[in-house]
């Protein structure tokens, strides 16, 4: 199986019957007697891999991936109706025994060659093989190696931005625009000092030369702060958010032609001699049938695409430091114009420290999750190929047997070509962190996201 589990189902696929009936009418008789006939089935087969989808997703069942990888071959026949020849031709020749003076008739399609037939020592190059079947196109399609590498491509061209690397990166620039520990330290000493002069200096010269600077220089670091806490605050919202994205490969198509060796056409027509053939369809009428080249034309086509939906996990630590006193601060300091009083009474400052490393940490802790970043909620590659194979009768390469006296009468009659298709469709899966891994291959921290996010491998 092309999947890793699953049933496997099959059938056949209808097409045209090649339905061919000769007749005899002696000079005698006044009406065709059928002497032979012969009935070919040329329908195909259809192969389907599947281990079934839930769809749709129950309610209430956990978010998880509820599809399933899938493979699909089919063989079928585009000629659906094969046209109608009938061939006259007149027999006045007995070295091969058959009665004198009898005409023969072979009713049925003349199509272009496209059965297996010998081509060696081991058989009459040209005759068919018994039992008589068609060529069907042979399977193109990529491989799973070739697919897992195209779902690397379709994920690098498609996920979105790696929110824990733009977050950290954003939140160390945020990080550069506030005051420094050092300065921070000095706050309270700077109050306690301004304090002890307040009541004797004059107080515009306090405000000036001593509130307002502190004043400015804690405003300064609050406005870094809510900076800061409101990226957090935005990545903490987007976490587990689901971003779906759907990436198409551009189409192939290529098409190229050629003669096919050994092979002449209408279906059943072999050579038995340099430059003679005759038939193993119609064993009598077929000695008065010239011989065409076969030419195959083989188109294939490629169509590949990649769905998912990514997702980003919050490691854990991410708000170790309280946000409640620090709103509170930030709302008195902003929102109104503060005097040396208020800022005493917000005094001790030593959250500003603990603030200023709980955030140091907190990009430390982003950081290590960079390539952990973007996590597949599910993905798949999909790809649907089609090789189709139409054969047609070329230049005429032979000719009637001579010298047995049958007589057909040009122009001979039309081969009409006859188009064969093969068409495969895959879906492979991928797990949370792309193609080509196996669940059972994560590593521990991997499987904690999975378990965080809630991701889980549905099984049926």
């Amino acid at each position: 199986m092309f999947i890793n589990r699953g049933t496997t189902k099959s059938r056949e696929t209808p097409g045209p019957i090649l339905d061919l009936s000769e007749y005899r009418r002696r000079q005698s008789e006044s009406s065709f007697t059928k002497i032979a006939r012969t009935s070919v089935t040329t329908g195909g087969t259809q192969i389907t891999e599947s281990d079934g989808n839930l769809w749709p997703t129950p309610k209430g069942k956990p978010g998880g991936d509820y599809g399933s990888e899938f493979y699909t071959l089919k063989k079928e026949v585009l000629t659906t109706k094969l046209p109608f020849s009938s061939v006259l031709v007149d027999f006045r020749n007995q070295t091969i025994g058959l009665p004198s003076s009898a005409f023969y008739r072979g009713d049925g399609p003349m199509i272009a060659n496209c059965f297996d037939c010998h081509t060696s020592a081991t058989g009459v190059p040209g005759q068919l093989k018994r039992p008589i079947k068609m060529l069907f196109p042979p399977d193109l399609s990529s491989s799973r190696t070739s697919l897992n590498t195209k779902g690397a491509i379709a994920i690098a061209a498609c996920a979105p931005t790696n929110q824990i690397a733009n977050a950290a990166s954003a939140i160390g620039e945020a990080l550069q625009d506030v005051p420094n520990i050092p300065g921070i330290k000095l706050w309270e000493s700077r109050l306690h000092a301004l304090t002890a002069v307040a009541g004797v200096a004059d107080e515009f010269l306090n405000y000036v030369f001593g509130i307002a600077p502190t004043i400015n220089d804690i405003q300064s670091f609050l406005k870094g702060v809510d900076k800061v806490d409101r990226l957090v605050d935005q990545f903490i919202r987007d976490s587990g958010r689901v971003v779906r994205r759907r990436f198409v490969f551009p189409k192939e198509k290529s098409t190229e032609t050629e003669v096919i060796a050994n092979r002449w056409s209408p279906a059943g027509v072999w050579k038995t001699d340099p430059g003679t053939t005759r038939g193993d369809l119609w064993p009598t009428v077929s000695y008065a049938l010239p011989g065409y080249q076969t030419i195959r034309e083989r188109t294939v086509e490629r169509e590949m695409w990649f769905s998912g939906a990514f997702t980003y996990h919050l490691p854990s630590g991410y708000d170790a430091h309280s946000k409640t006193d620090r709103r509170k601060l930030m709302a008195r300091l902003l929102g109104a114009e503060p005097d040396l009083n208020t800022l005493w009474q917000l005094t001790p400052w030593s959250w500003a420290v603990d603030w200023f490393t709980d955030a140091g940490s907190f990009v430390s802790n982003l950081t290590s999750h960079i390539h952990y970043g973007t996590v597949l909620r599910y993905g798949y590659i999909m790809e649907t190929t089609t090789v189709t194979d139409t054969y047609s009768a070329g230049v005429q390469d032979s000719v009637p047997i001579p010298g047995l006296g049958w007589t057909l009468p040009q122009p001979y009659p039309r081969v009409s070509p006859v188009s064969l298709r093969t068409t495969v469709k895959k879906r492979i899966q991928a797990n949370p962190f792309g193609f080509g891994l196996s669940w059972d291959g994560l590593s521990t921290v991997q499987q904690a996201i999975v378990a965080a996010l809630g991701i889980t491998r549905v099984v049926r």
